[in-house]
C-alpha cells in the first residue's frame, strides 16, 4: 500500500488546511474587489462630479472671466456649456425647439444636463406639435420642481412668489430701451407668460441628485428668449406683435415658432451674459475629470484631473465661487477612499496569496519526501521515472490552487450575472498573476524537496531504509 493510514490522514490534513486558507484569502479579495469596484462604478457613473457652476458678479466680469479662462478649460477637456445659468438657486436650461431639432442631432453638453436634472422625457414634451411646421408654435408654459419633494406647500408657495419675481426682474432687464407702444405690448406679453406659469411636481418617489440639491426649480429659458426676440423684432407691425403670444386654456403659450430660438444676438455668445444678473453661476462641464487608470500591478483606480481641481479651487478663492462648493471635496475624498481600499486590497492579496501559494506547495512536497521517501525509492528502483514523479508533485498543489481560485472566481461571477450585476473582468487578471507566479517560483522549490533522487550519485536503497 502507497500510502499508509496515519500518512494518509496527514496528507489529506495538509491538502485541507492549504485549500482552506487559499479558499479564505481569495474568497475576501473577490469580495472586496466586488465592493470597490461598484464603488468605483458609482462614483464615474455620477454625472453631477462632472459638472461645476462658477459664479460671475456682473456682465463685465462675466465677459472678462470667459476671456481669460475659457481657454484655459479647453487645456483641461472641459468646457463652458453655453445653453444654462443659474440664478437665485433656479436653473435656466434651453429646451431645443422643433426647428432646431430638425438642424442638430443633439449637443452632448445640453444633454448631459438634461439628464443630470431628470428632465429629459420633460424638455422632449416642451413642445406640443413638435411635428408641427406650421407659423406658430405651442409651449408648455410650465416650469419643474427639482428638490420640492420633502417641502410643505408654504414654502413651495414662497418659492413660487420669488421665481415670479425673479422672472419680472430678468423681464425688465431685457426691456431695455423700449419705450411707447412697443414697451405696452411688451409689458402685455411679459404678464401673460409670467401670471401663467405653473410648477411641476417632482414624480412620485423621484428624489433629486443630492449633489445638485440647491438647486430649487427648473425653468426653460425659451420663455426669456421670447421676450428677447419680442424687444428686438423690429419687423413686425404692432398689430401682429400684440398677437404674436397667446395664452391658451391648456397651459400652454402660443406663439411664433422663431421667438422661441435662441436669440441670434446670442448664437455663439454665453447666454445673457450681457445682463446684470446677480448673482450668476454658469456651468463648467469636465468629461474627462473623472476616469478609471490602469496601474502597474495589474488593477484599475480612478484617476482625477487634479490640475482642473485646483484650478478652479483657484478660482473659488479668487472670487468666481462655486455653486455647492463641497461637491469639490466630497468629490476628492471619496476618490482617495476608493483608491485607498483599492491599493490596499490587491497588495494584500499579493503579499498573502505568494506567501500562501508558495508556504504550502512547499509543505506538500517536503511532506510527500519525509514520509513517502521509502515508497518513491521503491518505485524508483524498477524503473526511472524521476521526471514524472516531480512533474506530479509539482502539478498537485498547482492544480489545488487552481481549483480553488478558479471555482471561488466562477462562483462569484455566476452569482452576480443571476442578480443582474455588471462586474470587472480584471479580477481574472490579479488572480492569474498570483497563480503563474506561485506556481513558477514553486518549481525550483520542489526540485530542491528531492533534490537526493535528482543528484548526481543516488543510493536508493538507503533512501528505501529511510537513511
Amino acid at each position: 500500500m502507497l500510502f499508509r493510514k496515519t500518512t494518509r490522514k496527514r496528507f489529506i490534513f495538509l491538502v485541507a488546511a492549504f485549500m482552506l486558507m487559499m479558499g479564505f484569502n481569495t474568497y475576501s479579495y473577490v469580495m472586496r474587489f466586488h465592493k470597490t469596484e461598484t464603488e468605483k462604478r458609482d462614483i464615474l457613473n455620477e454625472k453631477a462630479f462632472k459638472l461645476f457652476f462658477l459664479r460671475t458678479r456682473t456682465s463685465a466680469d462675466c465677459a472678462r472671466f470667459l476671456v481669460q479662462n475659457e481657454k484655459r478649460f479647453m487645456d483641461y477637456s472641459s468646457e463652458i456649456v453655453r445653453e444654462a445659468f443659474i440664478y437665485q438657486n433656479n436653473l435656466y436650461i434651453h429646451f431645443a425647439s422643433p426647428s432646431e431639432l430638425m438642424l442638430n442631432d443633439g449637443n452632448r453638453d445640453i444633454d448631459l444636463l438634461y439628464d443630470l436634472f431628470n428632465i429629459k422625457r420633460v424638455s422632449d414634451n416642451f413642445f406640443l406639435n413638435p411635428r408641427d411646421t406650421g407659423y406658430e408654435v405651442n409651449a408648455k408654459a410650465n416650469y419643474f420642481d427639482h428638490n420640492g419633494v420633502w417641502l410643505s406647500d408654504d414654502i413651495l408657495r414662497v418659492r413660487h412668489k420669488g421665481l415670479r419675481q425673479d422672472l419680472l426682474d430678468i423681464a425688465d432687464m431685457i426691456r431695455q430701451g423700449l419705450s411707447g407702444k412697443r414697451l405696452e405690448i411688451y409689458n402685455s406679453i411679459k404678464t401673460t407668460i409670467i401670471d401663467n406659469i405653473k410648477r411641476i411636481p417632482l414624480q412620485e418617489n423621484y428624489e433629486p441628485n443630492p449633489y445638485l440639491s440647491r438647486v430649487e426649480n427648473i425653468v426653460p429659458m425659451n420663455f426669456l428668449y421670447i421676450l428677447t426676440n419680442i424687444r428686438e423684432d423690429n419687423s413686425t407691425d404692432i398689430m401682429d406683435l400684440r398677437e404674436s403670444v397667446r395664452y391658451e386654456g391648456d397651459s400652454s403659450i402660443k406663439t411664433v415658432r422663431s421667438y422661441v430660438d435662441i436669440p441670434s444676438r446670442y448664437k455663439d455668445n454665453l447666454l445673457y451674459h450681457d445682463m446684470e444678473i446677480y448673482p450668476r453661476y454658469i456651468p463648467v462641464h469636465a468629461p474627462e475629470l473623472l476616469k478609471p487608470r490602469w496601474n502597474w500591478l495589474l488593477y484599475e483606480d480612478i484617476y482625477i484631473n487634479s490640475d482642473f481641481m485646483d484650478y478652479i479651487e483657484k478660482l473659488h478663492f479668487k472670487g468666481n465661487y462655486m455653486f455647492s462648493y463641497e461637491k469639490s471635496h466630497i468629490i476628492e475624498d471619496r476618490v482617495k477612499k476608493i483608491n485607498d481600499d483599492i491599493y490596499s486590497n490587491h497588495i494584500f492579496f499579493y503579499l498573502t496569496d505568494m506567501s500562501v501559494g508558495i508556504a504550502f506547495p512547499f509543505m506538500i512536497s517536503l511532506f510527500a519526501f519525509i514520509h513517502l521517501k521509502t515508497e518513491i525509492s521503491f518505485l524508483l528502483m524498477f524503473k526511472n521515472r524521476i521526471r514524472e514523479l516531480l512533474f506530479i508533485f509539482w502539478l498537485m498543489p498547482v492544480f489545488l490552487m487552481l481549483i480553488v481560485k478558479g471555482g471561488i472566481l466562477t462562483g462569484y461571477l455566476i452569482y452576480l450575472n443571476s442578480l443582474g450585476y455588471g462586474t470587472s473582468t480584471y479580477i481574472v487578471f490579479s488572480l492569474l498573476m498570483t497563480f503563474m507566479l506561485a506556481s513558477i517560483a514553486f518549481y525550483p522549490i520542489n526540485r530542491w524537496c528531492f533534490s537526493q533522487f535528482i543528484g548526481e550519485k543516488i543510493n536508493l536503497y538507503a533512501l528505501h531504509k529511510g537513511r
